[in-house]
């Protein structure tokens, strides 16, 4: 029987892939795990991996545990929250199994939300409590209870030693790494009980696997009476429906269903089944050549006649009332399109079917007809029509899909772009660069490799008039017990706290770190001269991108292996302010920046504490704040999800845009204020060019931070983004050759540059690009690795 049976997300070692433990990594990446655990320690791990999604990821771990043939012991390690507790309901439902006479298997004495598993049989659940032996690793108050008492449960079912390790942990206040380790070195020396896989009946895990259902046929064109095309920016849909003629026009296909849909049901008109799904299918068509300039051939004959039509009108929103008894899961998968059709109730059947093209899938759809007759059926047909079509566009164009996501893109793997963004209101923008990244940013592995895959760019986002476009912090971000306001004040209050207790912190560096406040420095020089550019800077070259080295020593004293650790640099770096028509600009930069999550908390907090705090002192109004993201990310592995969510949530339309700040683009013209933004492939210049920053940046402070920085890179691995340099000196307020910011590092098999002067001008441009060309050449003869891109910025131009 293969593993994992059914699929999932799992690391499976080379080194132990016959051993005896699997651990479930809760929320963590089982990468990051991983590699906390030492080389000599990982030979009888053979499965790690997290429960991304409650219920359904605890019944993907019960049953392929089953399927494996050597596991045994299975580590619940990692934290739960109290809405999320998969590792607790295992154990409650391991002591007391399912409550009697609650349909859906439900967990007796369940914690949190979903506390049940519909597709794991008594039967399966009773074999695996045989089977296994699980052991907590895992510290949650809420749950403390229920573990102590399952410990007593299951110290008869498991060998002395590992009940003793169990127990000892678990009476720690923090459960780290090293418990883990601990834990499965005593695991290790237990010897195996001889199980073997257990044998499983594809019914028995349908819903979590359906059976696949191949189609064969190509695509055909059907007589309709209707038709859909792209006009302008937007899709228009005339329909002839017993002796009506109706036309209806916007640019969301399912907002134009849901508002054909309600003109329907109030005058009892109809389309049969199939020409639903290829009403659907024709909106994304005609949606895809709006959005991302694809177009693909019509499956429909239209009937509809020349002539005057009432228009219906666009509903101003959608209610969304699900079939209660169908859904369909919509994908790409081996080359084809995918169409899962599941139901609710787990005894009725579900399957999966696959095509290369999609006209045999509607037939097949329409035959089998799995749509609860309501209200909204022609919606249900309609919309999975929608996304079926643009999985076959997708399919047909080589781009990628993925359900409820509206846009189609290819994967980009080879080039690190820049995106540029802008808006007066921070949702539009955060969803546009969201958005841009997500369809454009290259897919790479993080450096760090526990976090998985990601995607990357250099982005700016533009908030126009930032006092009054920043001035909302919508509530879509709240975290937790806290909402907006208090986020955003506790932000704006850890910005402004000098004291550290750490390696460093945004408000210690900004006002204490280099003797003096920054942020008074910068108020007091732009009193004394307002037409001046000034740089608050957070990044330390001497202290940070560093590591020291220890050596770990086993019980005899022998050394076993070289501690590397490494310094946790600033990733807001630094803050440019200037002055231009009365309004003070800001100017921020991040060597890194996690786009999902870190953002938004950074843009109201360097706003609020540091922008504000300027303006006020100097009487002036907040001008526009340009956020410059050097390597901007996405964690697909834990923040895809959210992204998709912030994406869909409804934005104000942009206003007018005041654009004179810029930026412009500095290949066609220079402006004579704001920002310039150049673009160019980087040249290899060996020969070092007369130019101020470069010999500041070979010589700051007594350190040559070009050798630093790519050494760091060839050490530590090219993809990170902690490395950076500039001339810019706080305590001496110099900057020498204007350079601000400048990195460098591999993404794509390429050395992409970023750089940021100040107080830029058309005489000296040829010479500051001579100068990121020289630089990013030096770090090439350190990686070995051709040039890529320069994104290189003047904030302003003078």
């Amino acid at each position: 029987m293969p593993f994992p049976i059914i699929e999932a997300f799992l690391l499976q070692p080379e080194e132990g892939k016959k051993g005896k433990i699997a651990i479930c990594t809760n929320t963590l990446a089982p990468g990051m795990v991983s590699n906390e655990i030492p080389l000599d320690c990982r030979s009888d791990i053979t499965a790690l991996g997290s429960l991304v999604v409650n219920r359904d990821g605890a019944e993907r771990m019960i049953l392929n545990c089953l399927s494996h043939p050597t596991i045994e012991y299975l580590i619940l390690f990692g934290q739960e929250t109290q809405s999320f507790c998969p590792s607790t309901n295992l154990l409650s439902a391991l002591m007391h199994g399912y409550a009697n006479g609650k349909p859906g298997n439900v967990i007796t004495h369940g914690r949190g939300v979903a506390h049940q598993y519909p597709s794991v049989a008594p039967h399966l659940l009773e074999n695996f409590k045989k089977r296994f032996k699980v052991l907590p690793l895992f510290g949650n108050k809420a749950s403390k209870d229920i573990i102590q008492n399952y410990l007593d449960w299951l110290k008869p079912n498991i060998p002395g030693q590992v009940y003793e390790c169990v127990k000892k942990i678990l009476e720690k206040k923090e459960i780290y790494y090293d418990s883990l380790v601990e834990l499965v070195s005593v695991i290790a020396k237990q010897p195996s009980s001889g199980v073997t896989a257990i044998e499983l009946d594809p019914k028995d895990f349908q819903h979590l696997q359906p059976p696949i259902v191949e189609l064969e046929g190509e695509d055909s064109v059907t007589k309709v009476p209707f038709e859909v095309k792209a006009e302008g920016e937007n899709i228009v849909v005339n329909l002839d429906i017993k002796n009506q003629y109706l036309t209806i026009k916007g640019p969301d296909s399912f907002l134009i269903a849901y508002s054909i849909m309600e003109h329907f049901n109030k005058h009892k008109l109809s389309l049969t089944p199939k020409e639903q799904l290829l009403l659907g299918f024709e909106l994304s068509r005609a949606e895809m050549e709006l959005r991302s300039d694809v177009k693909f051939s019509s499956l429909v004959n239209s009937t509809c006649e020349q002539t005057v039509r009432e228009e219906i009108l666009l509903a101003p929103g959608t209610i969304l009332k699900a079939d209660k008894l169908f859904y369909y899961k919509i994908g790409i998968k081996d080359d084809k399109i995918s169409v899962q059709s599941m139901a609710h109730d787990t005894c009725t059947s579900v399957f999966e079917l696959r095509a290369k093209h999609i006209a045999p899938i509607i037939d097949k759809l329409v035959k089998e007809n799995r749509f609860e007759e309501y209200e909204q059926t022609f919606l249900h047909r309609a919309d999975v029509g929608i996304e079926a079509g643009r999985a076959a566009i997708a399919l047909a164009s080589g781009y990628s899909y993925f359900q409820d996501f509206r846009n189609l893109f290819k994967l980009n793997k080879t080039e690190f772009p820049l995106l540029v963004a802008e808006g007066d209101s921070f949702l539009a923008v955060h969803q546009k660069i969201i958005t841009a990244l997500y369809t454009k940013g290259i897919t790479a592995p993080h450096a760090d490799t526990h976090k998985g895959i990601m995607r990357d760019a250099c982005i700016l986002a533009i908030y126009r008039k930032s006092g009054e476009s920043l001035k909302h912090f919508p509530e879509i971000y709240a975290s937790g017990t806290l909402n907006t306001s208090a986020m955003r004040e506790q932000y704006k209050q850890q910005l402004l706290q000098k004291e550290t207790d750490a390696e460093y912190s945004y408000g210690n560096r900004t006002r204490e770190h280099f003797g003096f406040d920054q942020l008074q420095k910068c108020v007091d020089a732009l009193k004394a001269n307002p037409n001046q550019t000034i740089i608050i800077q957070r990044f330390d070259y001497n202290e940070d991108m560093s590591h020291t080295e220890s050596e770990v020593k086993d019980a005899q004293g022998n050394v076993v292996r070289t501690r590397v650790e490494w310094t946790h640099d600033p990733c807001l770096t630094h803050d440019i302010y200037f002055i231009a028509d009365n309004k003070l600009h800001a100017f921020h930069i991040a060597r890194a920046h996690n786009i999902v999550n870190a953002y938004p908390e950074n843009i109201f907090g360097l706003r609020d504490a540091y922008d504000e705090f300027i303006a006020k002192a100097l009487g002036l109004e907040l001008g526009d704040m340009f956020m410059l993201s050097s390597r901007g990310n996405m964690l697909l592995l834990t923040e895809e999800q959210k992204a998709k969510k912030l994406i869909a949530e409804p934005a104000k339309p942009i206003g007018e845009l005041d654009k004179s700040i810029g930026p412009i683009d500095l290949s066609r013209n220079f402006p004579t204020k704001g920002i310039g933004v150049y673009e160019a492939q980087l040249e290899e210049r060996n020969a070092m060019p007369t130019h101020p920053a470069i010999i500041a940046a070979e010589n700051y402070n007594s350190k040559n931070l070009v050798e630093k920085a790519s050494n760091y890179l060839k050490k530590r691995g090219d993809m990170h983004n902690n490395p950076i340099l500039g001339t810019f000196d706080p305590k001496t307020q110099t900057v020498p050759g204007n350079l601000a910011f400048f990195q460098c590092n591999q993404r794509g098999g390429k050395l992409h540059a970023t750089a940021v002067f100040t107080d830029g001008n058309k005489e000296k441009f040829a010479k500051d690009v001579e100068a990121c060309n020289y630089l990013t050449t030096q770090y090439k003869k350190t990686l070995g690795l051709p040039l890529g891109n320069l994104a290189m910025f003047y904030v302003p131009v003078r």
